[in-house]
């Protein structure tokens, strides 16, 4: 969840980066950016497929292993 603090809490947008992660009774991601899915092809095309970030229905990230 994002942190009740921040900007885009209410927003909740479909893609986002997190810088910190606090745990209370719940988890919550704190100093959040919103990015576009295509970014994530474009830095780690290795690790995401287009199809997975292009299907808007899909609800959790797309799971791969690395190297």
């Amino acid at each position: 969840m994002i942190h009740p603090n921040s900007s885009l809490f209410e927003d909740l947008p479909r893609w986002l980066v997190y810088h910190e992660l606090v745990f209370t009774t719940k988890e919550f991601m704190r100093q959040v950016i919103e990015i576009e899915g295509v970014w994530l092809l474009e830095v780690a095309p290795h690790y995401y497929k287009a199809k997975d970030i292009e299907d808007s229905t899909n609800k959790k990230m797309p799971y791969n292993t690395g190297k």
